[in-house]
């Protein structure tokens, strides 16, 4: 398994963002993507292959303050898709294996993650995975 980055990308990228992110509009997708491509220090997207075959998406940010976490920075996955052919065979782990390298890489000591509370399938895969629920919120923002 490779991981890529996304950015070389876009087209793959853009598909596979809208597939996991599809309640964002376009415009969102792509200012965010631009802050990603931009921010290689803190974020970074990737595309991830398995013998030559595009198998998912990898996001990731480091995060000063994570709710439930003790140290700092944390690895966050803000986003983690793989293409509905390769579900079920063992890549999510791998995906996660290579999630964790990249915090660690860069000094974390805490993986941590988020799902929609409607998203049965995501909170699943999270606790298959080894995480533990740290809160369930609903959160809430204004402008000002």
């Amino acid at each position: 398994m490779e991981l890529k980055p996304a950015f070389k990308n876009k087209q793959s990228w853009k598909r596979m963002r809208q597939a996991l992110y599809h309640e964002l509009d376009d415009d969102f997708q792509k200012d965010e993507m631009a802050l990603i491509a931009n921010d290689s220090e803190k974020r970074e997207s990737f595309i991830v292959f398995d013998r030559g075959h595009e198998i998912g998406l990898l996001e990731m940010s480091l995060r000063n303050f994570v709710d439930g976490c003790l140290t700092s920075p944390v690895a966050y996955i803000e986003g983690i898709f793989i293409n509905k052919t390769y579900r079920g065979q063992g890549y999510g782990r791998k995906i996660l294996n290579e999630a964790k390298a990249w915090g660690m890489a860069r000094g974390c000591t805490e993986i941590a993650s988020d799902s929609e509370l409607d998203n049965l399938d995501a909170q699943k895969f999270h606790i298959a995975m080894g995480f533990q629920v740290t809160y369930r919120i609903v959160q809430y923002k204004m402008k000002i």
